[in-house]
C-alpha cells in the first residue's frame, strides 16, 4: 500500500527498519535530544546540486552537531531556476497581452496602460472599468463638446488633472467645480 492510497487521519505506525532502530537507540545513548517541527531538511553541493529531506526526523547533541534521518531527494538548483524563469517569463507576456488589450480598449476611453507592478487580477478589473467607463465616456462626450469656463482655475491645476487621469480639460474642469476647487477630490473621482 502506498503513502497515495492511506486515507487522511488514518493513524499509520510507520515501522523502522532494524538499522534504522539499531541506528537511533545509538543516538539516543550518545546523548542526543529529538528536535520536533522541521518541514524540510537541505544540504547544498557544489554546483547547485541540492539534497532534500521532507518530513526528517532531526536529532541535536550539546555541541551543536545535527543527525537528521528520512529520504533524501536530489533537488537540482539549475532546473529550479530555469522553471522559475520560464515561469516569470509566461507571467511577463500574461501581462504584457493584457496591457495591450487594456491600452486598445482604453483608446476610445482616454486611459493608457497601467504600470508593470499591476498584477493580471488588477488589469482584468481596469479592462472591466474601462469597458464601463466608455459607455459612460461616450454620452459624456456628446456634452463636453461645449465650452466650459476655465477662468476661475489656475491652468496649471488643470493640466496636472489631465496628465493624471487622462480625461479631457472640460471633464477636468467639471470636477474641479463639483469639488469647489479642491484637486486632491477632484483626482480622486477622475481616478
Amino acid at each position: 500500500m502506498s503513502i497515495e492510497e492511506i486515507p487522511q487521519g488514518a493513524d499509520v505506525e510507520v515501522i523502522p527498519n532494524k538499522n534504522e532502530k539499531k541506528a537511533k537507540e545509538l543516538i539516543k545513548k550518545l546523548g542526543l535530544k529529538q528536535i520536533k517541527g522541521f518541514s524540510r531538511v537541505t544540504f547544498k553541493q557544489r554546483g547547485n546540486l541540492i539534497y532534500a529531506i521532507d518530513s526528517p526526523e532531526v536529532y541535536r547533541s550539546a555541541a551543536g552537531t545535527y543527525v537528521v534521518f528520512g529520504e533524501a531527494k536530489v533537488d537540482d538548483m539549475n532546473q529550479r531556476i530555469a522553471e522559475a524563469q520560464q515561469a516569470q517569463q509566461a507571467q511577463q507576456a500574461q501581462q504584457e497581452a493584457l496591457k495591450k488589450a487594456a491600452s486598445s480598449a482604453a483608446a476610445g476611453a482616454g486611459a493608457g496602460a497601467e504600470g508593470d507592478e499591476k498584477s493580471a487580477e488588477a488589469i482584468n478589473a481596469d479592462m472591466s472599468k474601462l469597458a464601463l467607463d466608455a459607455e459612460a465616456g461616450n454620452k459624456a462626450e456628446e456634452e463636453e463638446d461645449e465650452q466650459i469656463d476655465e477662468s476661475e482655475f489656475d491652468p496649471k491645476d488643470i493640466s496636472l488633472i489631465v496628465e493624471q487621469t487622462h480625461v479631457s480639460r472640460a471633464k477636468a474642469v467639471k470636477a474641479l467645480k463639483k469639488h469647489d476647487g479642491d484637486m486632491v477630490n477632484a483626482l480622486m473621482e477622475l481616478s
